[in-house]
């Protein structure tokens, strides 16, 4: 038996929202309420074309350097909510000291967050005080990240691993774990000083921290604004959906690079915040975005059964 070169093979196109650089919305549970239905079959269709996009046909370039950076920004940031849902499990294996591998999953996870900061980071400020944040002002004037209800959760796992670590030292896998979330925090200020220098974000610039905490409200405004819908989800389709995200980020990268050419925005990296550990995620993006999408299926394989 003959096999097919890679020629004869029907290479994967460009599935996202139907057209290279467009948009799908985004389905997820509320925090804390995913279950496992035991359906693989879209998410090992996702893994499979993840990697046998490494041989597909480059996609075309963006039509204008503005609707890749819009492009970026939402898929980034719906990459990330999806990512803390499963972030938020597997770091609660880790606090429950309930599974050797959930240590691994979680900082891979955590590293792709990281990655996803700098992948929608990438606009020039003049972008993004024109394109970007109008829209999120639009939207509300003191529109925040701080509204992303999928975080919180994290939020609190992360600050009650350090704190359990604080007086005593931490297993190597732990440790490698609690470094992660150090460095994504570094990536996090990092690259909001590259966007905002004057740190006068939206929130701060309208309402102070009055409107910091997440409500029905202002979630439902966030959510909106990346197109991201709340219904009943499985863990499994909440993989799936991160795994599409990174196949498309993953053929955009492929065309244009990190920076592309109407964005030379790595002439405004902060200096003084742009440290080593920032810079192993930057000349990682597409690597560490890889490994977290297999830690996510990881995860799923090795995952306690919930109901």
């Amino acid at each position: 038996m003959t096999l097919p070169t890679t020629a004869e093979r029907r290479l994967p196109e460009w599935e996202f929202g139907g057209y290279p650089y467009g948009l799908m919305p985004l389905t997820l549970p509320a925090p804390g309420l995913r279950w496992l239905c035991g359906d693989m079959s879209g998410v090992l269709r996702q893994q499979s074309l993840l990697d046998a996009d490494a041989d597909a046909p480059l996609d075309p370039e963006p039509d204008s350097t503005d609707q890749l950076l819009w492009f970026r920004w939402i898929i980034g940031n719906q990459a990330s909510s999806a990512l803390w849902q499963l972030l938020d499990d597997e770091l609660g294996l880790v606090l429950g000291e309930e599974l050797p591998t959930a240590c691994r999953n979680a900082a891979a996870l955590l590293d792709g967050y990281s990655a996803l900061l700098i992948y929608a980071g990438v606009p020039t400020r003049e972008a993004y005080a024109r394109l970007i944040r109008p829209a999120m002002a639009l939207q509300h004037r003191s529109f925040s990240g701080r509204w992303a209800v999928d975080y919180v959760p994290v939020m609190a796992k992360l600050q009650a691993l350090r704190a359990a670590y604080r007086s005593r030292p931490a297993p190597a896998e732990v440790a490698r774990t609690i470094e992660a979330s150090r460095t994504n925090h570094r990536v996090h200020v990092a690259v909001a000083a590259k966007l905002v220098p004057s740190d006068d974000s939206l929130l701060r610039a309208n309402d102070g921290l009055a409107l910091g905490k997440a409500t029905d409200e202002n979630v439902a405004l966030y959510d909106a604004f990346y197109s991201t819908a709340r219904a009943v989800t499985s863990r499994e389709r909440v993989v799936e959906q991160l795994l599409q995200r990174v196949r498309a980020i993953k053929r955009d990268l492929r065309v244009n690079g990190l920076y592309p050419d109407g964005s030379p925005s790595q002439d405004e990296r902060p200096a003084h915040l742009w440290e080593t550990k920032v810079e192993n995620v930057e000349v990682r993006v597409e690597e560490l975005l890889h490994k977290a999408a297999t830690a996510a299926v990881a995860a799923l394989r090795s995952h306690p059964a919930s109901s």
